[in-house]
């Protein structure tokens, strides 16, 4: 007698449900227990990430996947993240992995993100195998049910040989007489350490370039980007070498002592928190790059992983006709180290910053670390004392702020920030350089 098609195929599956893994214990009674044991406990519900509200980041994503918990926040609810939740998206959509926010956060192709919605998870760690993605893709093409089991080998759970490898496609170079690029070249981080390194590079201009759009791109994990320039006053013999890659630590986690010189010299050009960056300037404004410009490019990368990670970086800086440019831009770099966070409870920190001359700001950004809840920036003196002009509660894709219509400070006014941190840890914190340190910082730009 010949069986059903449909029973053939559900015998067919327990046999591979249970040969595939026979030599390990089966502890889960359904799909989404394996996928909440393999995959979310192991990568995603861990502390300071997705483990509980008590997490420093919480604030940001409000999102729990923790045993217990992680199925009533992701199918069909809608997710955090604001660009997500514009394009339509769910946490999990059923049937739909596509439009499943969390298979296109652990997924390695960037193309499946055209909205961008942040960094690639688990963030600073390894990322899941192929076989758990395609397990986990499996689960919402088959409706994510929270109980019962799909017809997939959930062998593909224990396939960890293959990790989902990043998928980077580097920025294309501006177009002769259009604007110049520069790049940092592939460097190796090692597991469970914090690679942050300079490079002084000639932007190759013969005369004067004004600047009016930024691109950047870098592979994933980077914790920060930054351009900057040498104050005139920095001494010749801490000028560093072009082309030279320094390091601020050594290989035990301990400071270089020159690099660290070096940064007290360095004043503010650009400045991302982001792995991708294309910011235009307002039309008639621009950043003015000297002849002969040399730039100290600085990226940050965190590796928490078992495996070495790689780090690379790519900057174009697209210039306009002098003729087009109305106002020159400057840039706004206004931090404090007067942070000192008290274990497990909130700290607000107040800092002031006042203009010797008058400011029409354009465009602001803030940057913390995780223990970041809320910046907030406010106008300070004047009418406008106290007015809220800017908030985010991202800490890792802070709000980058476009004034279509300047905010004009006079002289001797300026900007506060008030800054919420949350110390969900067990230890004081203080201003630091390392991603589990924190800093309070305004960038932005006026004229």
């Amino acid at each position: 007698m010949k069986l059903p098609l449909v029973i053939a195929a559900v015998i067919v599956s327990v046999i591979l449900f249970y040969s595939c893994d026979e030599d390990k214990p089966v502890t889960a009674e359904s799909s989404f227990g394996y996928i909440q044991e393999k995959i979310l406990s192991r990568s995603c519900a861990l502390p300071g990430c997705h483990s509980s509200s008590q997490d420093a980041a919480f604030a940001e994503h409000g999102l729990i996947l923790s045993n217990g918990e992680a199925y009533a926040n992701l199918v069909n609810v809608d997710p955090s993240n604001r660009g997500a939740r514009a394009d339509g998206l769910k946490r999990v959509m059923p049937s739909n992995p596509e439009k499943s926010l969390l298979f296109l956060k652990l997924s390695c192709d960037p193309s499946l993100r055209p909205g961008g919605y942040g960094s690639q998870m688990p963030l600073g760690r390894d990322p899941i195998s192929s076989g758990q993605l395609e397990y986990l893709k499996r689960w919402i093409e088959a409706g994510a049910p929270e109980k019962g089991i799909i017809l997939a080998d959930v062998g593909l759970l224990e396939d960890n040989a293959i990790l989902c490898a990043e998928e980077f496609t580097p920025l294309e170079k501006p177009e002769p007489g259009t604007g110049y690029q520069l790049k940092i070249e592939p460097f190796t981080i090692k597991p469970n350490f914090e690679r942050e390194i300079f490079v002084y590079k000639e932007l190759g201009n013969a005369e004067d370039a004004y600047i009016t759009r930024i691109q950047m791109r870098m592979r994933k994990n980077s914790h920060h980007f930054l351009v900057n320039t040498f104050d005139k006053k920095t001494p010749v013999d801490l000028l560093p070498q072009v082309g030279t890659v320094r390091d601020l630590r050594n290989e035990n986690g301990s400071y270089i002592g020159e690099t660290v010189s070096q940064m007290e010299y360095q004043l503010f050009a650009i400045a991302s928190q982001t792995a991708e960056m294309n910011y235009q300037f307002p039309e008639g404004v621009a950043l003015k790059m000297p002849a002969h410009q040399k730039l100290d490019v600085n990226v940050h990368y965190v590796n928490k992983g078992t495996t070495p990670i790689e780090g690379e970086c790519y900057i174009n800086v697209i210039q306009t006709d002098p003729s087009q440019v109305v106002h020159e831009a400057k840039a706004i770099y206004f931090s404090t180290e007067d942070i000192y966070l008290e274990a497990n409870q909130k700290t607000i920190v107040v800092k002031e910053f006042v203009s010797k001359e008058p400011m029409k700001v354009f465009m602001l950004t803030s940057h913390t670390h995780k223990l970041g809840e809320y910046f907030e920036i406010q106008i300070k003196g004047g009418t406008r004392n106290g007015e809220v002009i800017y908030a985010s509660s991202n800490w890792h894709h802070p709000l980058l702020k476009t004034y279509d219509t300047p905010l004009e400070l006079a002289a001797g006014e300026g900007l506060r920030m008030v800054i919420t941190y949350n110390n969900t840890t067990s230890r004081t914190v203080r201003f630091g350089l390392k991603s589990d340190d924190e800093m309070a910082i305004i960038f932005g730009y006026y004229y």
